[in-house]
């Protein structure tokens, strides 16, 4: 598992920033900061107007997230060094975490001429992904949508996923329908009708505009087809989920880029699933996830720390992420990437796969790196001079949307207990979801050893792992029933080789172990029936996944523990 970051949003405690090297990524005279609650902005302002004699022109740019006090300042970068700011900010009473506000690009290769009529990302007949391609080397997306094309949670909650990118077309005919509308503003009005802090977010939020407001771009749009494009219309192409609704969030896009509009725009999607979960649904909207198909080629995590953290306060909500690593075949782990290096439990990192189940020239790492997916010569809506069609194109940028369109597929087929679990404890399901999807991978000999999973992402076996997780921890023992075991404890957990479970039993039972599928995988005959034990299992020939440990004997089961093997 990644360690997780515990500086921000509601586990902002403690916080370490250590020295961050030489870094030249970023704009000249800008810095990112985030102050404790309460401390005023013009503090920091006037305490700071001067150093060494020389007026800094220390002042504040714009709030960037209202709800986690972070901000754009600049400074007079040709009168004071920027190393001596960034020290006399760090320094300053009140300030949690500062930085530099560095460029970022977009993560996509030049398109390739249109030639797949067909998406052998969904469906790989082994004749329609090119030459070399290999039957099944794809998602299993039609097996998938036999079961569920997405939509509403078991409670009726409206799936969401928000997709941070350049710009959109909101035009596109594939993509109208599935586009998530904020129907508590009144657009272009100049009023916050909602009162979320945001004025005219009607259509989602241009983070760099301050408005929802963009120019159409090929690439988000792109993008949001393989997320969501709308599925058996009879129109174009489908996304990996039918019926999810998609909410575009521009972070200005091009080479004009910049961090701060990054992390304002994930303070868009967190602020409106945490206005969801603190009115039960009343306003704000129930966001699963976030796409992020941009980054930082090279770039080490401690020089990024908000925009690392930032996946950890989307998670405490309830949201994962997916981010593409960089479009060049280096060890991220060794080497640096933003956003693929940070740190955060609640960030899938994804490589990109071709056809033929090869890794292309993309970023890989053991332990940063989850998971591939589909990302060369994908099929999906497109927009070019003015005009709505469809492309091909390639990079981790293609890749990346397959998980974040699976993670909100997955939420559509999950039980109503599994959706209340979720809003009572956001940030722990997530974890179970993303733990869903890595253990469900298909296993792929070019990502062995290369990444955390050696997998490929496999939408149908995601989606049966969390049917079987509802079914699972369903069991109980019959009504009426004598109280006969029960597990007391299971460690470690998450294991590797060794695991005990102790258990609390009145009669004999076996110790069986499941995995996502529901599929039994290991099973430990224990005799004794005097109370409480331990039984000791290998297990260290288990694939690294999610599984589940119950007891059970001829008439009767205990209720069900996840374990995590690593």
């Amino acid at each position: 598992m990644k360690k997780t970051v515990t500086f921000l949003s509601i586990i902002f405690a403690g916080i370490f920033q250590p020295a961050v090297a030489q870094d030249n990524n970023h704009v000249p005279g800008n810095l990112l900061v985030m102050l404790e609650a309460g401390t005023e902005v013009n503090s920091l302002e006037s305490g700071l107007s001067k150093l060494n004699g020389v007026s800094s022109g220390l002042h504040a740019e714009r709030e960037l997230s209202r709800s986690m006090h972070i901000y754009l300042f600049s400074f007079s970068n040709n009168t004071v060094n920027e190393e001596t700011m960034l020290s006399a900010v760090r320094n300053y009473p009140g300030v949690k975490i500062v930085q530099y506000n560095h460029y970022v690009n977009e993560r996509n290769t030049v398109p390739n001429d249109p030639q797949f009529g067909v998406m052998w990302d969904m469906d790989n007949t082994g004749s329609n992904g090119g030459a070399g391609a290999v039957a099944d080397a794809d998602i299993d997306a039609p097996e998938a949508w036999d079961i569920t094309t997405g939509g509403l949670t078991s409670q009726g909650d409206t799936i969401v996923v928000a997709i941070v990118d350049g710009g959109f077309s909101l035009t596109h005919p594939d993509l109208v329908p599935n586009y998530w509308k904020n129907y508590d503003e009144i657009p272009n009005n100049g009023i916050d009708d909602d009162a979320n802090g945001y004025i005219d977010d009607f259509d989602g939020w241009n983070s760099s505009a301050g408005n929802d407001n963009w120019t159409p771009q090929s690439h988000g749009t792109h993008v949001a087809g393989t997320v969501g494009a709308k599925g058996n219309n009879a129109v174009g192409v489908t996304g990996v989920n039918w019926n999810v609704k998609i909410m575009p969030i521009s972070y200005g896009g091009g080479g004009g880029s910049f961090e701060a509009n990054v992390v304002a725009a994930y303070s868009f999607a967190r602020d409106q699933r945490r206005e969801y979960n603190i009115t039960n649904g009343a306003k704000g909207a129930f966001v699963v996830a976030t796409n992020s198909s941009f980054g930082v080629d090279l770039a080490m995590p401690s020089a990024y720390p908000l925009w690392c953290a930032m996946y950890d306060s989307l998670g405490a909500v309830g949201i994962l992420s997916a981010g593409a690593t960089a479009n060049a075949n280096y060890n991220v782990d060794t080497q640096g990437d933003i956003p693929t290096a940070c740190p955060s439990n609640w960030l899938i990192a994804v490589t990109n796969t071709k056809s033929n189940d090869t890794k292309a020239n993309a970023g890989y790492g053991a332990t940063m790196i989850d998971l591939g997916a589909p990302g060369t010569n994908i099929t999906s809506t497109y927009y070019s001079s003015g005009t709505n069609n469809y492309n091909s194109i390639s990079g981790t940028s293609m890749a990346t949307p397959h998980v974040a369109g699976t993670i909100g597929l997955l939420y559509s087929v999950a039980c109503p207990q599994f959706i209340a679990n979720y809003k009572a404890d956001p940030a722990g399901i997530a974890l179970m979801v993303k733990d869903s999807i890595l253990g469900a991978t298909d296993p792929v000999a070019a990502l062995a050893g290369i990444t955390l999973t050696g997998g490929r992402l496999n939408l149908y076996k995601a989606v049966k792992s969390i049917q079987n997780y509802c079914l699972l921890t369903g069991v109980q023992e019959p009504a009426g029933a004598e109280h006969a075991f029960e597990i007391s404890n299971v460690y470690p957990n998450p294991a590797k080789h060794n695991l005990t479970v102790v258990i609390d039993a009145s009669e004999t039972a076996d110790v069986i172990i499941t995995n996502v599928l529901g599929q039994e995988v290991k099973r430990v005959h224990n005799e004794s029936s005097a109370g409480k034990q331990r039984v000791n299992m290998d297990i260290s020939g288990l694939s690294k996944g999610v599984y589940f440990v119950s007891l059970g004997n001829k008439s009767k089961s205990s209720a069900v523990v996840k374990l995590i093997v690593y």
